[in-house]
């Protein structure tokens, strides 16, 4: 049976607090595959100032991955300073030389080392562990993959813990060039609508009452934070400030040149690029009149893959309430969380259509997910310890 419309067909939820239903998910067919990347000691690398660049490679692996076949689709989830994929075995062969690629130019571009690999969904089982799989319909340009089970958690695991079982043979070959064409970070640090900014980890360590767990968190969110929408980091279009730093823009230069004559001439390109965009959205020339609102419409800030990964805009009361909440709940032995507060977002784009298909990816500025997942370890360990 050819299971590659699996994702295709599944039927998309229209409220994100829908995702603890049941009847909702999908098991995902054993003959797919996890791919997952890592970057290595990101923490480090945070502290050291690359958020960014962190952030651009964990992109970098989806946009190499959905290149493959832009007409097919399949979940995904953006971490912060890693990624997970779950895709058809027709797409194995070339996401492995993609996987390869990522982290080579990884390594070459930002001197950050990026652990890649693939873990089936048979081996998965094997341990016990599975995926379901829905979707959730963010706007009517982006619907985003829902994940639950602890087979992501597994396979991330098991990438670190048996890294030489797991990892690709930097051997392989296969007649594929990767394409990470459309991958951009060109928007200053979006200032948060409200006090702050903040990415959220929270994680049930209750298994028997886990959707209570989080239905109930999702509810108490909603009622501290606000509605998606109210509670969104973007959402209004004066926020959207491209950038004119050549900085800003080399992280994208450095991935698509070959050496620094050539990284000059790609930074004026994508300087001419972004005054003409400055033009044509300041005038409402064309399909630019609604370019902003696009990306407002195709931002990934809320999502669920073994935990509840959240970008929110809090004023401070909020904030500190919310932080009670989790708290309690976290002294109470039901969940553990992570939470990292900036002023501010950042964005990094999938464009794969100038005036169609879009996704951005946003985390909070200075450490985003990656600094709260450090906190959400931290007390799971105290947990365990105790």
């Amino acid at each position: 049976m050819n299971t590659t419309s699996f994702y295709k067909n599944i039927k998309e939820i229209k409220d994100f607090s829908k995702i603890m239903d049941n009847s909702n998910y999908h098991k995902v067919p054993s003959d797919w595959y996890v791919l997952i990347s890592d970057v290595v000691d990101s923490t480090k690398a945070i502290e050291d100032g690359m958020y960014k660049k962190v952030n651009f490679v964990a992109a970098l692996t989806i946009i190499g991955i959905l290149n493959i076949d832009k007409e097919l689709e399949f979940p995904y989830i953006f971490g912060g300073d890693g990624a997970s994929l779950i895709i058809p075995p027709t797409l194995l062969d070339k996401s492995k030389i993609v996987l390869l690629e990522t982290a080579k130019k990884a390594k070459e571009a930002f001197d950050l080392d990026l652990r890649v690999g693939v873990i089936s969904i048979k081996e998965i089982e094997k341990r016990d562990s599975f995926i379901e799989i829905t979707k959730f319909n963010v706007s009517k340009d982006f619907t985003q993959a829902i994940v639950r089970g602890n087979g992501l958690e597994l396979a991330e695991n098991l990438l670190k813990k048996e890294y030489k079982t797991f990892k690709i043979d930097e051997n392989f070959t296969y007649n594929y060039i990767p394409d990470f064409v459309g991958l951009e970070c060109r928007w200053k640090d979006i200032k948060s609508p409200k006090d702050e900014t903040s990415s959220l980890l929270i994680k049930s360590i209750n298994p028997e009452k886990s959707n209570e767990i989080y239905q109930n968190t999702l509810n108490k969110i909603n009622k501290i934070a606000g509605s998606y929408m109210q509670r969104n980091p973007i959402k209004e279009i004066n926020q959207l400030v491209i950038s004119f730093n050549p900085m800003v823009l080399n992280a994208e230069a450095l991935v698509f040149s070959s050496n620094i004559f050539s990284r000059f001439f790609l930074i004026l390109k994508l300087l001419l690029e972004n005054i003409l965009g400055v033009v044509f959205m300041k005038y409402s020339i064309g399909q630019w009149s609604d370019y902003k609102n696009r990306v407002i419409r195709t931002t990934d800030t809320e999502k669920f893959d073994d935990m509840l990964r959240m970008v929110i805009s809090t004023n401070k009361s909020q904030t500190k309430e919310l932080e009670e909440y989790l708290e309690k709940e976290y002294q109470r032995g039901d969940l553990v969380y992570g939470i990292h507060k900036s002023d501010s977002a950042l964005m990094t784009c999938l464009i794969f259509e100038r005036h169609g298909k879009h996704i951005h990816f946003v985390d909070s500025s200075n450490g985003g997910y990656a600094l709260a997942a450090k906190a959400l370890k931290k007390r799971l360990k105290s947990k365990n310890e105790i």
